[in-house]
């Protein structure tokens, strides 16, 4: 863990974070356990002497079984100490808060890998250089609690960022579909039309409150609760969990997709696969 020289904004917020803790009776221990971090951590953010992410900060409040609302208040302190072009939006915010607190999560990826499956090459490709570093701090959730991920065939195959990284990605797949906590199922292209479920979506699951589902095809996503609307979307997971591949075949392809993009840039034979695959999935 690195110390920094405190700042006046960084022992404001510190104080701040430090009273979402004790309101609800942890110890810094407590919340270092519940936060995955080292022994003496949450003590020397709360001095303002560690640095911290806009992830981190979220899931600080989270964990301290703070109110969603808190995040905004959270926001105005925290917005000076934050590298620019690393700040986040309200509603990304709100994302890793509700991830954060849930105890279980299943999610539909119909285009591209999951953020919480990325390689930090794979998300600078994707969305900019340098933004990589928040998906990398939101897998530290990865580790906490169970996860279901359901990814359609195309998005395993859109190239991103080359060769090289789409290898690396499909690698780093193959290896966290092992964890036991951690189920990856790919809905297979061969289902045709059958494999047209929709947009992404992450359902979340809770311990003593009612589920929730987020919506990723708007611009900066949408959260529903209603019952009934909720309900569509397990019935929706039920019926992927009937086409999609299991836990063990998926892992092959993963290791198969892994093989193909394991080629020297531009290859002639990823090229001809990848437009064979795209002129099967046009109507």
């Amino acid at each position: 863990m690195r110390e920094r020289e405190s700042t006046a904004w960084a022992r404001e917020v510190g104080s701040f974070l430090r009273e979402l803790r004790e309101v609800v009776g942890l110890t810094t221990a407590d919340l270092a356990e519940r936060m995955g971090w080292p022994a003496g951590k949450v003590h020397s953010v709360e001095r303002g002497a560690a640095e911290i992410s806009p992830v981190e900060m979220v899931r600080f409040a989270a964990h301290c079984d703070a109110p969603a609302g808190d995040i905004l208040t959270l926001f105005r302190r925290c917005e000076e100490l934050v590298p620019a072009g690393y700040w986040l939006s309200s509603r990304f915010a709100s994302l890793i808060f509700h991830e954060s607190r849930a105890s279980f999560s299943s999610s539909y990826d119909p285009l591209v890998v999951p953020g919480l499956l990325q390689t930090e090459d794979y998300a600078n490709a994707l969305i900019g250089k340098g933004f990589g570093r928040i998906r990398m701090d939101r897998q530290r959730l990865l580790a906490r609690r169970g996860f279901e991920f359901f990814i359609h065939e195309q998005a395993l195959r859109l190239p991103v960022g080359g060769n090289r990284v789409m290898c690396e990605q499909m690698l780093k797949l193959a290896l966290v579909a092992d964890q036991p906590r951690i189920t990856i199922r790919v809905v297979p292209t061969a289902l045709g039309e059958h494999s047209a479920l929709g947009g992404e979506f992450v359902l979340f699951r809770h311990s003593g409150s009612k589920p929730l589902v987020y919506l990723g095809i708007l611009p900066g996503g949408l959260f529903v609760e209603d019952h009934d609307y909720v309900a569509k979307y397990q019935e929706l997971l039920a019926r992927m969990s009937d086409g999609a591949l299991g836990r063990g075949e998926s892992r092959e392809l993963l290791a198969a997709l892994a093989s193909e993009f394991d080629q020297p840039e531009d290859s002639p034979d990823v090229r001809d696969h990848v437009a064979k695959e795209q002129l099967q999935l046009r109507p």
